[in-house]
């Protein structure tokens, strides 16, 4: 049997440990046992923890969670804005599948020339740029979304 380098198998140990940690997380019962091994494998301690005590934990409000939120609205909002300039995604109305529309929307667009020869996608991404509530364009089935 060859043998296992040193680093490859302390990782191995770790993945394990990382694994077993996962494995009793996700079982069914209300108490979750809770392992913490070291790297060569052996048990340093085994606590059980109420099932309502986790749940807690993760309803608890992360500030860094916080921030990617943001974050992640603002790349919305600048994807949006940029498959909404007309030429040549917002003629076919790209930017409303991305923001989440009925699907008879970029057929409207397509339909009427490309939402009358790009008028429509040109004051889609000025609305989308300039627009404080960014948030009311999302999943709006009307043609006309900045309409209210």
């Amino acid at each position: 049997m060859p043998e296992v380098p040193e680093g490859k198998l302390k990782q191995m140990k770790k993945l394990l440990s990382i694994l077993l940690f996962l494995f009793s997380l996700n079982s069914f019962s209300e108490k979750k046992e809770v392992w913490l091994i070291d790297s060569t494998g052996t048990v340093l301690e085994k606590q059980i923890i109420e099932a309502d005590v986790l749940q807690s934990i993760d309803d608890a409000p992360n500030p860094l969670f916080k921030l990617f939120r943001k974050k992640q609205k603002d790349n919305r909002r600048l994807t949006a804005a940029l498959l909404a300039f007309p030429f040549p995604f917002g003629i076919v109305g790209l930017h409303r599948i991305f923001l989440g529309t009925k699907p008879y929307v970029p057929v409207a667009y397509i339909a009427s020339l490309g939402g009358i020869f790009g008028l429509l996608p040109l004051i889609d991404f000025f609305v989308i740029c300039f627009d404080k509530n960014f948030e009311q364009y999302l999943n709006n089935p009307k043609v006309l979304m900045w309409v209210r």
